[in-house]
């Protein structure tokens, strides 16, 4: 028998983000830590109903409208 847990998408996203509130509630972020920290967030769902598959461009694409290249542009990267 596994022990192997499961979890709905709806389960990891939400404790995605409960794990990005923790850490910026208690360490002084800036604007653009706080985006990095939602980038990893939504890339992590992301990658997740890709069954592995999303790329970075992929990402900003569908939770951003905006090209990699475009989204680097906008906040300086």
């Amino acid at each position: 028998m596994s022990d192997a847990k499961t979890y709905t998408e709806d389960q990891v996203s939400e404790a995605a983000n409960a794990a990005m509130d923790l850490i910026i509630q208690d360490i002084e972020c800036d604007d653009e830590w706080e985006d990095l920290l939602s980038l990893m967030v939504n890339a992590t769902m992301t990658v997740l109903k890709s069954e592995m598959g999303a790329d970075l461009e992929e990402v900003v694409e569908e939770n951003y409208g905006l090209s990699l290249q475009e989204f680097k542009d906008e906040r300086g990267f």
